[in-house]
C-alpha cells in the first residue's frame, strides 16, 4: 500500500524516505552508490518516524552496525605459556608454512592454557584470550580446525621433518635419551591405529600406542610417533630408532623393548649406545650366572646397592644391581602371594632368592656401573611426563575421527606437552612473595612449592587485559594482592 500523501508532505531531513512498518511510518536515511556507472539507492538506517503529522527524531545518525569486538580478554594463562614456549614457533616455521606453524602453535598454546579444552570451544577461547592479539587472523572454528587437522595429517612429511630435526639437534650434543611408550584409549572405527593391546583386551577397550623420546636433562619430549595399539614394543622401538635416525646418544629404554634380534640390529648403528633392562629369567642372565655374583657395593646417594658387571662374548655387557631393602619387600610379597595360591615350596623359594631386588641391564658400552645405574634412574622422569599428559593436559582419550586428524592431533598434543613442561620448569625456578614480616623482611618460595599447576592457571585466569576505546590501548585489570604478586613474579606486570 502506498504511503499517504499527507505523511509524505511532513517536513523531514534531506536524503530520507518514508517506510511503513506496521502502524508506524519510519524515516530512513539513504544514500546512493554507483555500480557500473549507474547510481543505486542504499538505506543507511532509521533516524526517526512520523507521529501525529510531525517528524520525531530518534537519532541524529543511523545506528552503526556493531563490530564483533571483544574489549576484555584473558591474559594470564596464555601469556605464561607463550613466554615459556619461546622458540617453538620458529622450530615449526622451519618445516611448515608460517600460517600452518602459527595455527599449530596457537592450538597447542590454548590446550596448555585451558585444561581439557575441546575443539568446539577453541574458537571462543581464542577470541576471548590474548592469543588472538598475539597471533591474529587464524581460523579457529570447529569446522576450520577439522579441515586443518586433515590437511596437516595428510602432509605427514612435514611432521616427520620436524621430529627428525629435533632428534638430530639433541644427538649432536651426545645426550642421554629415554624412550618409552604409552597406551591411549582409542575406540574409533575410522582409523587403523585403534587395536586391542594386551592391556586393552582385559579392559575391553581398544588403544593406540604413543612412543616418546625424552631428554631427562631438559625434562621435555624430543620426538613422538603413533603406532597401532597391538604393535609389539620391540617392533615400535626398532621403527622409532631407524625412522628418526637416532645416533650419537645413549638410549635408555624399558624392559619390554628388549629382544636379541632387535638389539643386534641397533648394535650396528654407529654412535648409538643403549641401556635396557632384561628379564631376570632370561637365558642371558641364567647363562652368565650373574645373579649369584652381585657382591660389590655401589655408592649411589644414600642408598645401599650392590652390583656386578659381566662382559659377554658378543660385545655386550651385563650390569646387575641388587637393592637389599627392595629384595626383602619382594621376598615377603612372593611368599605371601604363593601361599595364598597354594603354590609355595621351599625349592621354588630358594631358586628365587637371588632374583629378589635384582635388576639386570644389557649395554654395548663398557662403562662404570655407577654411570649405568644413574642413567637408568633418569628414566622415571618420563613417567612424570606421561602423568602430565594424562592428568594435567587430560589428553588420554582419542576424540577425533580419521587417522589423518589423529596424526595431526598427536602433533599438537606433543607441542602442548613441550609447552607445559617448560611452564612447570618456570614455576620451579620462580619465587613469589608469600609474606612480608613486620620488620620488613620479605619471605619468598618457589611457585611450585605453593601452588599446583592447575591452581596457577586458575589464579592467572583472573589476569585480564581491558580497553575502553575502540582500537585503544590494552590495560591490566585490578587483581587481588596475591594474584598481583604471582603475575608480577612471572613477568606479566601487576
Amino acid at each position: 500500500m502506498p504511503i499517504p500523501l499527507e505523511i509524505l508532505a511532513v517536513e523531514r531531513p534531506k536524503n530520507t524516505v518514508v517506510k511503513k512498518s506496521g502502524d508506524r511510518y519510519l524515516v530512513i536515511k539513504r544514500t546512493c552508490k554507483r555500480k557500473n556507472g549507474k547510481p543505486y539507492p542504499v538505506a543507511l538506517g532509521t533516524i526517526g518516524e512520523i507521529v501525529n503529522g510531525e517528524y520525531v527524531q530518534i537519532r541524529e545518525q543511523p545506528r552503526k552496525k556493531l563490530r564483533d569486538s571483544i574489549d576484555i580478554k584473558d591474559y594470564g594463562e596464555v601469556t605464561l605459556c607463550d613466554n615459556a614456549a619461546k622458540g617453538l614457533l620458529q622450530e615449526l616455521a622451519d618445516d611448515f608454512d608460517i600460517k600452518t606453524a602459527k595455527t599449530l602453535y596457537t592450538l597447542a598454546l590454548l590446550r596448555s592454557s585451558y585444561i581439557d579444552i575441546k575443539n568446539r570451544d577453541i574458537q571462543i577461547a581464542y577470541e576471548t584470550s590474548f592469543a588472538s592479539e598475539m597471533y591474529p587472523g587464524l581460523a579457529m572454528s570447529e569446522n576450520s580446525i577439522s579441515n586443518f587437522l586433515l590437511k596437516v595429517g595428510m602432509e605427514y612429511r612435514f611432521i616427520h621433518q620436524f621430529m627428525t630435526k629435533r632428534v638430530k639437534k639433541m644427538t649432536a650434543e651426545n645426550k642421554k635419551l629415554v624412550i618409552d611408550g604409552m597406551l591411549k584409549d582409542n575406540n574409533s572405527q575410522t582409523n587403523s591405529y585403534s587395536e586391542f593391546s594386551r592391556k586393552g583386551a582385559k579392559k575391553g577397550s581398544k588403544d593406540d600406542c604413543l612412543v616418546y623420546a625424552y631428554d631427562p636433562e631438559t625434562k621435555e619430549p624430543i620426538a613422538a610417533k603413533l603406532y597401532q595399539g597391538n604393535m609389539l614394543d620391540q617392533r615400535s622401538v626398532e621403527d622409532f630408532v631407524t625412522s628418526y635416525n637416532l645416533s650419537n646418544c645413549l638410549m635408555i629404554a624399558d624392559k619390554g623393548y628388549f629382544t636379541v634380534e632387535v638389539f643386534n640390529k641397533l648394535k650396528q648403528i654407529e654412535g648409538l649406545t643403549y641401556v635396557v633392562p632384561i628379564k631376570n629369567n632370561s637365558k642371558l642372565v641364567k647363562d652368565s650366572n650373574i645373579a649369584g655374583q652381585i657382591d660389590s657395593l655401589l655408592c649411589y646417594k644414600d642408598e645401599v646397592i650392590f652390583y656386578k658387571k659381566v662382559a659377554l662374548g658378543d660385545g655386550n655387557f651385563l650390569y646387575a644391581y641388587k637393592d637389599p631393602k627392595c629384595a626383602y619387600e619382594q621376598e615377603i610379597g612372593y611368599v605371601q602371594h604363593s601361599q595364598k595360591r597354594g603354590t609355595y615350596t621351599d625349592k621354588k623359594h630358594k631358586d628365587k632368592l637371588n632374583e629378589f631386588g635384582m635388576i639386570v641391564f644389557i649395554s654395548k658400552i663398557d662403562l662404570d656401573p655407577l654411570t649405568i645405574y644413574e642413567a637408568y634412574a633418569t628414566r622415571s622422569e618420563i613417567e612424570v611426563m606421561f602423568s602430565l599428559y594424562k592428568s594435567i593436559l587430560d589428553l588420554d582419550t582419542v576424540n577425533v575421527q580419521g587417522e589423518y586428524r589423529l596424526i595431526a592431533t598427536e602433533l599438537i598434543n606433543f607441542l602442548s606437552v613441550i609447552i607445559t613442561t617448560r611452564v612447570r620448569k618456570v614455576l620451579s625456578k620462580t619465587q613469589v612473595v608469600v609474606d612480608v614480616r613486620k620488620n620488613g623482611d620479605v619471605v619468598k618460595k618457589e611457585i611450585d612449592k605453593i601452588y599446583s599447576y592447575r591452581q596457577v592457571m586458575h589464579y592467572l585466569s583472573k589476569c585480564k587485559k581491558v580497553r575502553i576505546e575502540e582500537n585503544g590501548e590494552w590495560m591490566n585489570n585490578q587483581k587481588l594482592k596475591y594474584i598481583s604478586r604471582l603475575s608480577e613474579a612471572l613477568g606479566m606486570g601487576v
